[in-house]
């Protein structure tokens, strides 16, 4: 079976370099197990990479968005616990990604699969034989959300908002090329706000302001109606077949 990392296409693995230029090869153990492959399968734009209401055809994989999250974190804590919590915390993703959260009714926060990574983790042999080696507990990679560089909430940037924004905005919606992407990835350091939380800032105003333009406009295109009909059509229709005994929602995780 081939490894992740040589499948990789050349111009994910140049961004790979610019988020973390040492790539920490002890991470490929954790990317190379049954339950990490099997979201290499799943695009990041949730189903709407189907749809000719879009023009971009760029598979950038759900396995793509979450090694890319663990380099940026590692890259500004070299911490493994927080690394593998943002390598894990999209294991559980199942099929069109949030497109099942339209389907659970949960449009808004888009959290509603999050429960089951605890559960895949565990499940895991290959896994837990992993955390085990490396003397880590599952509650300390399970929930990215206990690290404020992982995971926080708007306004404030953590390295999930920024590696999603990063790469819609090279790979999906062509609205910065490689070096714009650097400059802005260049400008960031660990800071600690007013609530005394260590969290991603950047240097200067001038670059913090172009980025906050491009997220603007990235969340423009994220709740458009396009991109809202789209994920809705493709829920309505995993509900149908559903309903239909056509597919199971545990289909959708398989």
């Amino acid at each position: 079976m081939n490894k992740y990392y040589d499948t990789v296409n050349k111009e994910i693995k140049e961004y790979f370099k610019i988020l973390e230029p040492d790539f920490p090869k002890w991470l490929n153990e954790y990317i190379d197990t049954k339950e990490l492959l099997s979201q290499k399968y799943i695009s990041v734009t949730c189903g709407t990479i189907y749809s000719k209401l879009f023009e971009s055809d760029f598979f950038f994989s759900s396995l793509d968005h979450s090694v890319a999250v663990a380099l940026i974190i590692w890259h500004f804590t070299h911490n493994k616990k927080e690394t593998l919590a943002g390598l894990f915390h999209d294991i559980s993703t199942p099929v069109f990604k949030h497109c099942v959260d339209f389907l659970n009714g949960d449009y808004m926060t888009q959290e509603s699969t999050e429960d089951l990574t605890s559960k895949i983790i565990k499940d895991s042999s290959e896994i837990s034989k992993f955390l085990k080696r490396d003397k880590i507990e599952i509650e300390e990679v399970d929930n990215y959300h206990i690290y404020p560089i992982a995971d926080n909430d708007t306004p404030k940037l953590s390295s999930d908002r920024l590696e999603y924004s990063l790469s819609n905005a090279l790979f999906t919606y062509k609205l910065l090329d490689k070096e714009e992407i650097k400059e802005i990835y260049n400008d960031i350091e660990v800071q600690v706000n007013e609530e005394n939380e260590k969290e991603l800032g950047f240097k200067t105003k001038k670059i913090a302001r172009n980025f906050v333009k491009i997220t603007s406009k990235l969340s423009v295109i994220y709740r458009e109606d396009r991109t809202r009909y789209s994920m809705q059509l493709l829920a309505d229709i995993l509900k149908r077949l559903n309903e239909d005994n056509i597919i199971s929602i545990e289909d959708l995780y398989k």
